[in-house]
């Protein structure tokens, strides 16, 4: 397949998943939310060949950021604005995927009816995009069609980044066994553990990592199990991290693409666990790539964005290559993949963006 049949195929499959979308609509918001998933995973099974030919053969070496780590995107507050700064190609790798296998793992709780709400909530949101940003950024579970991977041993290398967590623990099996309250945690912990951990967006890590824990258990209801001991909650909070940040890093290296992420959770942990990938040049880009693309949505103010309208800001955008110049400036300044957590960054993107914003007021 060429590539122009190919491109136009998969402009094809957006239309046909946002007619899906929309047809299962009354579905989620009756509480059919697992049937309704399943359909949807059913629809990607079946355009699995199509979407692999195209994101390892027209997208591989692209300039291309995922938007990814995220429940939803938010196209009503203009999170799809920022994300089109940076990059050529844009792909939102879709949540959806991953509440299937959510939802068929939660009996019907109150954990499950806050799932469902999400997944009401991510629909629609991804109905909004593929209506409303023409075809710039196309939605597809990029995670699930990394074919390349095996799951038990990506659980593998998250299971080993756990345990290396821990003095004189060597398995999970181990943890479980030696673990039961947080003062066995903290008893086991390595001396660092404090600043590799991070249990939310405003943990503060000069506080012990036993506080850090209980203040995590009462403001983090949805990620813990209160009928559970203390080891069974860190590890849920963590690990879940871990694997996330693991998934992700194993998509950005199989399709040669840069993560867009606003969690700074998240963010923390891609950096953390890219230390120990072998291939070293690859990872160092992504890393400061990536970590320009959060400061940009960090600093961006999107109401003066959106303000000229969305076809004139893509015009514009295109226009000027906002990212392009960012990264000469950044450049210019002596900033690269060694030094990009220099204090002077952030001025230079907030100098950069002001003369973006200047542009989109200028007349033709």
């Amino acid at each position: 397949m060429n590539s122009n049949l190919l491109t136009t195929r998969i402009k094809g499959i957006q239309i046909e998943y946002k007619e899906l979308l929309s047809k299962l609509s009354p579905k989620l918001k009756s509480g059919q939310v697992p049937e309704a998933l399943d359909e949807l995973n059913l629809f990607w099974l079946r355009h699995i060949d199509e979407v692999q030919l195209y994101l390892k053969y027209w997208l591989y070496g692209e300039d291309c950021y995922i938007f990814t780590a995220a429940t939803f995107m938010d196209f009503n507050d203009n999170e799809h604005l920022p994300f089109l700064l940076m990059g050529e190609k844009h792909i939102l790798d879709d949540p959806l995927g991953r509440y299937s296998e959510l939802c068929g793992k939660m009996e019907r709780s109150t954990d499950s009816e806050f799932l469902y709400r999400q997944v009401i909530i991510t629909s629609e949101d991804n109905l909004r995009i593929l209506e409303g940003t023409d075809e710039n950024i196309l939605i597809l579970p990029l995670r699930l069609f990394n074919q390349s991977r095996d799951s038990r041993v990506l659980y593998e290398i998250g299971e080993q980044a756990f345990v290396s967590l821990f003095d004189g623990i060597d398995s999970i099996r181990d943890y479980f066994k030696k673990c039961d309250s947080i003062d066995d945690i903290v008893a086991y912990a390595r001396e660092d553990i404090g600043r590799i951990v991070v249990f939310s967006e405003d943990d503060d890590i000069t506080v012990p990592i036993k506080d850090r824990f209980i203040r995590a258990l009462a403001e983090l209801p949805y990620m813990v199990n209160p009928q559970k001991q203390d080891a069974y909650n860190f590890f849920m909070m963590v690990f879940g991290c871990i694997q996330q940040a693991i998934d992700i890093i194993a998509s950005c290296i199989e399709y040669k693409c840069t993560p867009y992420i606003r969690y700074p959770v998240s963010l923390h942990y891609v950096n953390l666990l890219s230390e120990n990938i072998l291939d070293k040049e690859f990872m160092s880009k992504l890393c400061f790539k990536m970590n320009i693309a959060f400061a940009v949505h960090q600093l961006c103010d999107k109401d003066k964005l959106a303000s000229v309208g969305f076809e004139r800001f893509l015009e514009k955008q295109q226009q000027y290559d906002f990212d392009k110049k960012l990264l000469h400036a950044l450049s210019m300044h002596g900033i690269n993949e060694e030094n990009f957590e220099n204090r002077i960054v952030p001025q230079i993107i907030t100098d950069e963006l002001e003369k973006f914003y200047s542009t989109l007021l200028v007349s033709e």
